[in-house]
């Protein structure tokens, strides 16, 4: 009985929720109604003004137009610039090749040129050797006498026969014939000497005889009572050589080698040692 009861509550509940719920319906579509109604007569999408629109489309087709005639006048200044630098990239590149060229024949003319150059070089080397060589060669015959006092007036070359006579059993007449030139060096009363007496240059006309008296007057007597001293006489170059060479051969002899000086190099162990170059 209970339970008949309880579906009964049931059933007039479920028929009291469809009835709001089509209630609510309603008033909702009602809702929408009152909002889609127009608010007054007035239309919104009224057409405009056929005026207005005339100048509207009149203004953007002056608007076109002048952009059009921008571009187009742009246009042409863009290809007058490009034919401009196209110009002048062509008289670059002609500028360049011409350049190329140029550096091209420049060079082979540089390596021209620096193989003249090493040649005339070697060649003027060889040619100052050879004249070096001549020089020492006529030098040979010669011999310098250091320390014999000047006098006024005097007569050089007796003077020197005079001595030469001590030094080597010859006659005063056999060394007139062997003796070719005597006399002093520089100027009298050059500085550069600094009041020494000037030396004497005696050249030779028979190597022999310039040979034995070289060997001979190293202790001939007559050279230490006059305190004078006969030498080779060395170019200047030969000079210089010799005495950027003396402290080596000095040092190789102290260290047992064999070693002396020539013209202008030296000698050490049998082997040619040539003078340091400071030029």
């Amino acid at each position: 009985m209970a339970n008949t009861q309880d579906q009964a509550s049931l059933n007039d509940h479920d028929y009291s929720m469809d009835g709001i719920c089509e209630a609510c319906f309603d008033e909702l579509i009602e809702e929408e109604m009152q909002m889609a109604k127009p608010l007054s007569d007035h239309n919104p999408f009224q057409s405009p003004n056929p005026k207005k629109m005339k100048r509207r489309d009149e203004s953007k087709k002056v608007n076109m137009e002048s952009i059009y005639n921008a571009i187009h006048a742009l246009s042409q200044r863009f290809e007058e610039r490009l034919d401009a630098f196209e110009r002048k990239f062509d008289n670059f590149e002609h500028r360049i090749q011409n350049n190329e060229k140029e550096v091209t024949e420049n060079k082979n003319e540089i390596i021209q040129l620096k193989a003249q150059v090493d040649r005339l070089t070697k060649e003027n080397k060889e040619l100052k050797e050879r004249c070096r060589e001549i020089e020492r060669y006529g030098r040979r015959w010669n011999l310098k006498l250091i320390g014999l006092p000047e006098k006024e007036n005097e007569d050089t070359r007796e003077m020197v026969i005079g001595i030469l006579t001590r030094v080597i059993p010859i006659s005063v007449e056999q060394l007139r014939d062997k003796v070719d030139s005597v006399h002093r060096l520089g100027k009298k009363d050059d500085p550069a000497f600094n009041m020494r007496p000037r030396p004497i240059i005696v050249q030779f006309g028979m190597r022999t005889t310039r040979d034995e008296i070289w060997r001979r007057s190293r202790e001939a007597r007559v050279c230490k009572e006059l305190h004078v001293q006969f030498r080779q006489d060395w170019s200047k170059e030969d000079r210089e050589a010799r005495a950027k060479l003396y402290p080596t051969v000095q040092e190789a002899r102290r260290n047992g080698k064999k070693a002396y000086l020539k013209e202008g190099y030296a000698i050490i162990d049998g082997k040619r040692v040539e003078a340091p170059f400071t030029g």
